[in-house]
């Protein structure tokens, strides 16, 4: 069950991730702390609103790609979250970019899912 401090993490990394501001070291302790399904929700958000089309989105995904392909046991999460229920509902109802600029609001959501 998700607590408070993995909310502040998962928004943390998601931040963190697209700023530059956080430590490709930190970003995977971070991510390996995670519930599969925020590390999910996190790295495809991420992807959504950095569409690969637009130049400016390079950094932010070099560092997804960076989290995503070095790391195994992120990988693994990735993996377990994207088949999770949950994941899928997200997806089924809502769009990644409807959170654009409103980042707390989709932790909120996905963690909210989560404890119910």
């Amino acid at each position: 069950m998700p607590q408070i401090d993995e909310r502040t993490s998962a928004v943390r990394l998601l931040t963190g991730l697209e700023n530059g501001n956080l430590s490709a070291a930190d970003a995977t302790i971070m991510a390996e702390d995670l519930d599969p399904v925020l590390v999910y929700v996190i790295v495809n958000f991420l992807r959504a609103i950095h569409p690969a089309s637009d130049p400016a989105a390079t950094p932010v995904l070099e560092r997804v790609v960076r989290l995503t392909s070095g790391h195994p046991a992120v990988v693994s999460k990735y993996q377990e979250g994207e088949q999770d229920p949950i994941s899928r509902w997200f997806e089924g109802d809502h769009e990644y970019r409807e959170f654009l600029g409103r980042e707390s609001d989709l932790i909120e959501l996905i963690v909210d899912k989560i404890e119910t």
